[in-house]
């Protein structure tokens, strides 16, 4: 049976920076010699390579800039050859670089948002870009992740919070370290779990951080306790800074819906997380904390 057609796959950003001189931010648009159009950074991703690290991939080959990822911005989909094309976004802080001209890029230019729009496309870029515009805020991360592939609980002979990774669930650890990086991760916190300490535990130790057990992310503590399991997972999220909590299935669905409550966000319908996968929780606060956005990344293949 034939297949039907493949779905190109490419991620970007809106790279943006405090305006010089002035009140609000400025965004960055390359102009493509080939196509002679101003656009956003973005581009095709790699075989296999995670959405969100090919975007900041792009971002620093189109405009020589690294970037620290904020909250999800949307998506566009369109025919590119006959073949249908989803281009990913997210907003992205520039930290640190300098445009040289290149093959796909020949000219940058930093430009208010409301401006920037009037180069762009419509139904393309300009709907990403108003996206970022209408909530400019800077936001910190809290990545919840749930632990990585550990066997199965009716195979192991111990206690079950001694179970650990298996081959898989280390794979993933290791995977997920490189996820944690982008986001700037300053603090780790885990469930008392050995599984869920192992899944953090390749991030933590690279960048020479403490593992800090909280048993009230976990399983138990979220069934014995779920009102104080909600208010120190919001606690933790609300402190201002980059932070990850590794917990277990059964309770992320319970510290998602009650983040969202107390924060005031539409939770999401399916709140489900592969094991190894990640909620990205992106928080802004103009006084009181707010969240301003959330994303699902499933673990590798």
């Amino acid at each position: 049976m034939a297949s039907g057609p493949r779905l190109i796959e490419a991620a970007g950003g809106v790279l943006w920076r405090p305006a010089l001189g002035g009140p609000g931010v400025e965004v960055a648009l390359v102009h493509r010699p080939k196509y002679d159009d101003w656009s956003l950074p973005k581009g095709k991703l790699t075989s296999g390579e995670h959405p969100l690290l090919g975007g900041l991939r792009e971002v620093w080959e189109e405009t020589g800039y690294g970037a620290v990822p904020g909250r999800p911005l949307g998506e566009i989909r369109y025919l590119k050859d006959g073949d249908p094309k989803r281009v990913r976004y997210w907003a992205m802080q520039a930290d640190g670089g300098r445009f040289e001209p290149n093959e796909e890029v020949d000219q940058l230019m930093w430009l208010p948002p409301r401006e920037g729009q009037r180069h762009l496309l419509p139904f393309r870029d300009q709907r990403i870009l108003a996206e970022f515009a209408r909530d400019a805020e800077p936001t910190w991360p809290c990545l919840l992740v749930r632990h990585g592939s550990a066997g199965e609980r009716s195979a192991w002979p111990g206690d079950d919070r001694e179970r650990p990774l298996d081959d898989v669930g280390h794979e993933q650890a290791i995977a997920l370290a490189d996820v944690l990086s982008v986001f700037r991760i300053a603090r780790v916190f885990s469930a008392d779990v050995l599984r869920c300490l192992e899944t953090v535990g390749p991030y933590a130790a690279a960048h020479e951080l403490t593992v800090e057990s909280e048993p009230l992310v976990s399983e138990s503590g979220v069934a014995a306790a779920p009102d104080a399991a909600v208010e120190r997972f919001v606690t933790i999220v609300s402190a201002g800074e980059p932070v990850a909590v590794c917990s277990q299935g059964k309770a992320m669905p319970e510290l998602i819906a009650g983040l969202c409550r107390v924060l005031g966000y539409l939770a999401p319908p399916d709140p489900s997380t592969r094991k190894g996968g990640v909620w990205a929780l992106h928080v802004a606060a103009n006084g009181k904390p707010r969240l301003a956005g959330l994303e699902r990344f499933d673990p590798p293949a």
